[in-house]
């Protein structure tokens, strides 16, 4: 996993991958000041009490609650920006790596924003479903990252595998190496999130973690139940 990590982010000097690293950042900025936008409004809009004092305290404490916020929910921004550019980022990574696997029959570009915002939406509802436990972790040396990390990992390593690997295998067969590779695929979403959580480098994260995950996909393991390789050869069977 280290190593798909280090081709991924060595692969960022690819003028292929230039263009869509550039739409890629500008989209993830955009959305990063959006959900920041949406936390700010969300807080301010919470002040309505009849004491002013109480007001004045909510808007004071209001740039680090959306801070947080916006650290929290950035993990969900990943599955817009993965889901617009993922077709061309992972043929850009197979084009360079794995030229022998050929052309990816791919996914409609809809079922890939679809699956990219429910992603978001599901991610959003946890994360603020899990606020209140994030909270009381607080009080418990390093509970709450453990926590934000691994759920926000499982479903982060879950997401972008199930849009690789949706490219070249059917819904059953990437369900049966998902769970074949559970603990692998869970480590490289914590990876991912973890990276997502760095100022600056976490508008790189929908090109990186994309790429290596295309790197991974290549590593994992058969399922139990016999069945054809993950990437069989042309006109094998």
């Amino acid at each position: 996993m280290i190593r798909a990590f280090e081709l991924a982010f060595t692969q960022l000097t690819d003028p292929k991958l230039r263009g869509v690293l550039w739409q890629s950042l500008l989209l993830s900025l955009v959305l990063q000041i959006a959900l920041g936008a949406l936390a700010w409004w969300g807080m301010v809009s919470f002040a309505t009490f009849k004491w002013q004092w109480v007001n004045d305290l909510i808007r004071w404490l209001g740039g680090s609650t959306v801070v947080v916020l916006a650290l929290l929910l950035f993990p969900a921004s990943f599955g817009i920006v993965v889901s617009i550019f993922m077709e061309k980022i992972a043929d850009i990574v197979e084009g360079r790596y794995y030229p022998e696997l050929g052309p990816a029959r791919g996914i409609p570009i809809w079922t890939g924003i679809w699956t990219g915002v429910v992603f978001l939406l599901g991610l959003i509802a946890l994360n603020l479903a899990m606020l209140p436990l994030y909270i009381v972790a607080l009080f418990v040396a390093g509970l709450g990252i453990v926590l934000f990390y691994g759920v926000n990992g499982w479903l982060t390593g879950r997401m972008y595998f199930e849009q690789v690997a949706l490219r070249r295998k059917s819904p059953a067969d990437v369900k049966a190496w998902r769970r074949a590779n559970a603990g692998i695929l869970w480590l490289t979403g914590i990876v991912i999130v973890f990276l997502g959580t760095l100022p600056v480098l976490n508008l790189l994260i929908p090109v990186v973690g994309t790429a290596a995950m295309v790197h991974v996909a290549q590593t994992l393991k058969a399922p139990p139940a016999p069945g054809r390789p993950f990437n069989p050869p042309a006109g094998g069977r």
